[in-house]
């Protein structure tokens, strides 16, 4: 009796073991199959799609990358994109929609107002964000969570004004857009730059505006004219051409190589100095990134710092932070991703050497001065 017994008992906990270990398995199993979730926020409509546009092509081109190798850790990475439309109210929307519907807690985004709204929620919900378009002190100065992997707004503003005080302009006109504050801080970084070495007046205008001549007409007779804007600022670029406003026309990056802005300007951009990022010739993992885009998308990015800084972003994510996540829950995950954003030393992108400095700003992206020269962008500093 007492062996029939332990037969009988040896069975139960030999099937307990076969099940448990086929519930073990499966556990795991979904677990593997579970992806990594990557959250991209942007403008994919309205004047200013083209950044956001560039920067989901981009993010998608590491996402395959690491999808081809196996993932991370054995998980596949999932891209999950929303449209904000450059409005911080939007932005604000998406994130609701992202995290708590999606699940996402990692996430890159393009809209500066939508950053700077979200960062004190973002730091609650234990999400880390990483701005792929604008690198300031405002950025700098938010939760531990928000990163900024982008060239930094003072030297956008910095290169033009230098360029200006070196070719002795002493009258000098701004017109910029009042749609985002990116704009704004870039006018008012020019202004403090050029110091007492010229006036500079500036004048603004709403997102949508057709007809600029009353602004412009108030800039006449200017040395030079900084255009800060998006989609419209083509127009005012060719009705300045058409009324003989300025002398010199000076820009950034958003403004020269946007084909929208290009083609609404006509011959009127063409010979504009503007400060710009572009990968040195030298970088391959520029050469590669640009020739994986225009494999996949039948050609090269329009906006550089649109798209350049959000590979690299996204690359720095997939490579360097979500690998080093291991942690339970989610508060502590985010200590682990922020842990691993600020040890990112000499790291290899497209757009140069990058370290992140313990204020959460990125290190080693280089702006230069640069002119359109038959439509195509042309190292003209030292």
């Amino acid at each position: 009796m007492d062996n029939k017994k332990n037969i009988i008992i040896a069975g139960i906990v030999v099937l307990v073991l076969l099940v448990g270990g086929y519930m073990l398995k499966g556990s795991n199993a979904t677990q593997i199959d579970e992806p990594y979730m990557l959250g991209y926020i942007g403008p994919l409509t309205g004047d200013v799609a083209i950044l956001g546009d560039e920067a989901v092509k981009s993010i998608q081109i590491a996402v395959d990358a690491a999808n081809a190798k196996g993932g991370i850790n054995g998980h596949q990475v999932k891209l999950v994109i929303e449209d904000d439309q450059y409005d911080t109210a939007k932005s604000i929307s998406a994130y609701e929609k992202m995290v708590n519907g999606d699940g996402v807690d990692t996430i890159i985004m393009s809209t500066y107002g939508g950053v700077m709204a979200l960062a004190e929620r973002a730091k609650k919900d234990n999400v880390m964000i990483i701005d792929a378009l604008d690198c300031d002190q405002a950025i700098a100065n938010l939760p531990e969570n928000i990163f900024c992997v982008a060239k930094e707004t003072n030297d956008l503003a910095d290169i033009i004004a230098d360029y200006a005080k070196e070719k002795g302009y002493k009258n000098i006109g701004v017109l910029h857009s009042t749609v985002d504050n990116f704009m704004q801080s870039v006018s008012d970084k020019f202004v403090v730059r050029v110091g007492d070495s010229a006036a500079v007046q500036v004048e603004s205008y709403k997102s949508g505006t057709t007809d600029f001549k009353t602004s412009l007409l108030k800039l006449k007779d200017k040395d030079a004219i900084v255009f800060l804007g998006y989609d419209e600022i083509g127009i005012a670029i060719k009705e300045a051409k058409n009324l003989n406003v300025g002398k010199n026309y000076l820009t950034i990056p958003t403004v020269a190589t946007t084909p929208s802005i290009q083609k609404a300007a006509g011959t009127a951009i063409e010979g504009i100095h503007f400060s710009f990022y572009a990968p040195l010739t030298e970088n391959k993992v520029a050469t590669k990134f640009h020739a994986d885009f225009k494999a996949k998308y039948d050609r090269t990015p329009f906006v550089f710092v649109a798209s350049d800084q959000a590979y690299d972003a996204a690359s720095i994510v997939i490579s360097e932070v979500l690998p080093k996540v291991t942690a339970n829950t989610k508060e502590k995950q985010l200590d682990q991703k922020v842990d691993a954003m600020q040890r990112v030393k000499n790291f290899k992108g497209v757009t140069g050497t990058l370290t992140m400095q313990e204020d959460g700003r990125i290190n080693g992206i280089l702006v230069r001065l640069f002119k359109l020269d038959n439509m195509i962008p042309t190292f003209v500093g030292k």
